[in-house]
């Protein structure tokens, strides 16, 4: 296929000149084509509309409108129309004024034949310049569009590490479309793993079981303006809520169950505090992570809050070395033996390099400092690992040897560990106790659960499941179902009441389902029992 030719057309209110510029050159031999004249602009604008022309040769001197408002109105309706004005004025003031209209060319009378043709051809390829810049930047475009899903979670990540301003945040918010509902963002990290482990699982099935988990969550959503679904850096699925009627935690809940059930796997999920502002994303999201990493205590399959696992938040911890969170992380778990054998192979790794006595201090200040940290966030006092006279630096650099500043922070850790474990040990047993107490004043709602009391004392159900289990020796349902069946037995060697409504007294609305639990825990029926009073 030959090249397409542009197309010219002549505005001129002379006939002679309109014909003069026709055959003053071989248009088809430069690529182009005369489609069309007009002897004024009316005419030209019909005649523009119907055509489209690529490039339009002008006097400037017509009736009615002159040839350099005919091209100011052109080239607004169609900025990308070349235009070259013919004009007897040699006065700078007519070349200053096609500037500013937007004219590309403007010749002077009378008509030079190679001078229509050097512009011609200058316009020519003007054009073809313009035209494969427009395709390129429209081939851009087009990859621009495909690689948007990655340029936004590229974007999310940005806001989990904190590696952009506020002014950039806000930018890139208007860009990608992403509107902020509230001022609070909270974020949810999920990890998934396959039932079986070891050798057996390769990288292609964990790699579709993040795509099916990811595809479930991102449908849970689905309806949720203010919830984004992505993954971070670490290839774990990221939800980053910005609705304040959400609640987070049941909804991780539900997610956790679907993930079980439809894809036969295990499922961890951390949640971060809520946080007030875009740049404080990240800090909630390293609050998922860590209470994430607390399913080593948890256990597979639970849905962990950071608010669960650490009790004070006033103070955080801002340590940027990997190794020493996850030492902080031992030690806030109250996992003593773990932070032991941290410092251990933390000064095992020195061997082989020329330890000094003043390396050896510089790594004990690291973990005095992180101590001090732990226990100012859990509001514990120092003296109570420290003891009266709290001097721990000072004692680091009164110790000369690798074996004896090992067993002083071994000392220190384990102490804040087990001071921390057991502030955790009474903060639990006081929440239970609390939730044992509120059970008893309301056994008798029909509507009390797991879900509803978890809400009234601000914890994740997941966790209250576990720690009364922990304390009581009983699950939740086991512990209300004895206290109503107590109260049943209560009522019907005191009373004269009914089954149906002794069933309703303790909170039971169906007296068939009442029948079969009072049987079970008493071994005999309602009736029978009565009987035997």
């Amino acid at each position: 296929m030959g090249e397409v030719a542009l197309k010219v057309i002549i505005v001129e209110d002379e006939h002679l000149v309109r014909d003069l510029i026709k055959r003053c050159i071989n248009w088809e031999e430069i690529g182009m084509s005369i489609v069309g004249e007009a002897s004024n602009a009316y005419e030209a604008f019909e005649l523009v509309d119907k055509i489209v022309p690529d490039i339009i040769f002008t006097d400037i001197c017509m009736p009615f409108i002159d040839g350099l408002e005919f091209s100011k109105r052109v080239i607004e309706k169609y900025p990308h129309i070349k235009i070259i004005v013919l004009t007897g004025h040699e006065e700078f003031e007519y070349a200053k004024k096609s500037i500013k209209v937007g004219i590309a060319d403007f010749l002077l009378k009378p008509i030079n034949d190679e001078e229509i043709r050097k512009a011609a051809v200058a316009i020519k390829e003007k054009i073809i310049k313009e035209n494969t810049l427009s395709e390129e930047y429209e081939w851009l475009r087009v990859q621009l569009q495909k690689n948007m899903p990655y340029l936004r979670e590229r974007f999310f990540n940005e806001l989990l590490q904190n590696s952009i301003n506020i002014t950039e945040i806000n930018e890139k918010l208007s860009y990608f479309g992403i509107a902020v509902k509230t001022d609070s963002f909270q974020v949810a990290v999920v990890e998934v793993f396959h039932e079986e482990t070891g050798e057996a699982v390769g990288e292609e099935k964990r790699l579709l079981l993040s795509m099916l988990s990811f595809d479930i969550i991102r449908k849970f959503f689905k309806e949720d303006e203010g919830v984004h679904v992505f993954n971070d850096y670490n290839q774990r699925i990221v939800v980053l809520c910005n609705d304040d009627t959400i609640d987070l935690a049941e909804c991780c809940e539900s997610i956790k169950n679907m993930l079980i059930n439809r894809l036969k796997c295990f499922t961890s999920i951390g949640i971060g505090n809520p946080r007030q502002g875009t740049d404080h994303i990240g800090l909630s999201y390293k609050e998922a992570c860590d209470a994430l990493n607390y399913r080593i205590i948890a256990g597979k399959n639970q849905v962990v809050h950071y608010a669960d696992i650490v009790f004070s938040q006033e103070v955080q911890l801002d340590i940027k070395n990997n190794s020493i969170d996850t030492f902080s992380f031992f030690l806030k778990s109250g996992l003593a033996e773990k932070a032991e054998d941290f410092i251990e192979q933390l000064y095992a790794g020195t061997k082989g390099e020329l330890i000094t006595i003043e390396k050896v201090r510089g790594l004990a200040c690291n973990i005095l400092s992180a101590i001090l940290n732990v226990l100012i966030e859990s509001s514990i006092k120092l003296g109570d690992v420290f003891g009266e006279d709290v001097r721990p630096f000072e004692a680091v650099f009164k110790i000369d040897t690798l074996p004896e500043m090992k067993e002083f922070l071994k000392g220190v850790a384990v102490s804040a560990a087990r001071t921390i474990n057991s502030l955790q040990g009474k903060k639990v047993r006081k929440l239970v106790q609390d939730v044992q107490e509120y059970i008893a004043e309301n056994f008798s709602d029909c509507d009390l659960s797991l879900s509803e009391v978890a809400r009234k004392f601000f914890v994740n159900p997941s966790y209250l499941s576990r720690i009364f289990k922990q304390e009581t020796g009983q699950t939740f349902i086991e512990y209300l179902m004895k206290l109503r069946m107590e109260k049943a037995v209560k009522l019907l060697g005191e009373t004269d009441m009914k089954a149906y409504q002794i069933a309703e007294e303790v909170g039971i609305n169906d007296p068939h389902y009442f029948s079969i639990c009072f049987k079970k825990f008493t071994g005999t029926s309602v009736n029978e029992y009565r009987k035997l009073q």
